[in-house]
């Protein structure tokens, strides 16, 4: 049940706007531009890692939202327990793999970032703008999941198929 009277058992992050609605025009278009605008990322690879980053942090109604997302994008099922578990042995992309550990540390140490943690992703082949879309995607999940933990979200996993549909960001 969420922590704030005002908002229904099943709140989703969209009845967050009815306590400030002010927030939704600059919040919608930020998350466009972050999970659909023109990215090397597919839309199911960005939706791996937003899930990722969710999982991490323990936020159930992102997880399991943006985990369904990604599967009807093509990313298996079975994909999210491996990476979450031990990214070198998860059925990923070798290439993807340096994007997950970056993605892991800057959630859980972000304090220890230091260029190394850049180069890896360099040398495994990524330009600047990947590693910038990796970031910001992670960026963006820390704030979700931060939005929906702390507004208590209920993590309801029966409506996480039928939310995933409807979280298209309006595109594609």
């Amino acid at each position: 049940m969420p922590f704030f009277p005002s908002l229904p058992d099943d709140a989703g992050i969209g009845q967050l706007f009815s306590i400030k609605p002010g927030h939704k025009e600059g919040f919608s278009k930020f998350s466009e531009a972050v999970m659909r605008d023109d990215s090397v990322f597919s839309i199911g690879e960005r939706e791996l890692i937003a899930a990722f980053t969710s999982a991490l942090n323990s936020c159930d109604y992102c997880y399991g939202g943006h985990s369904a997302i990604a599967q009807q994008h093509g990313i298996e099922k079975a994909i999210f327990e491996s990476v979450i578990d031990d990214i070198d042995l998860a059925p990923v992309a070798d290439k993807l793999k340096p994007i997950l550990r970056f993605v892991r540390k800057l959630t859980v140490e972000p304090h220890k970032m230091v260029q190394a943690d850049a180069d890896a992703v360099f040398d495994a082949g990524w330009d600047e703008e990947a590693l910038a879309d990796a970031i910001w995607i992670c960026a963006r999940f820390n704030m979700m999941n931060r939005l929906s933990l702390g507004h208590g979200l209920n993590a309801d996993p029966a409506m996480f198929e039928a939310r995933a549909k409807g979280m298209n960001y309006g595109k594609r």
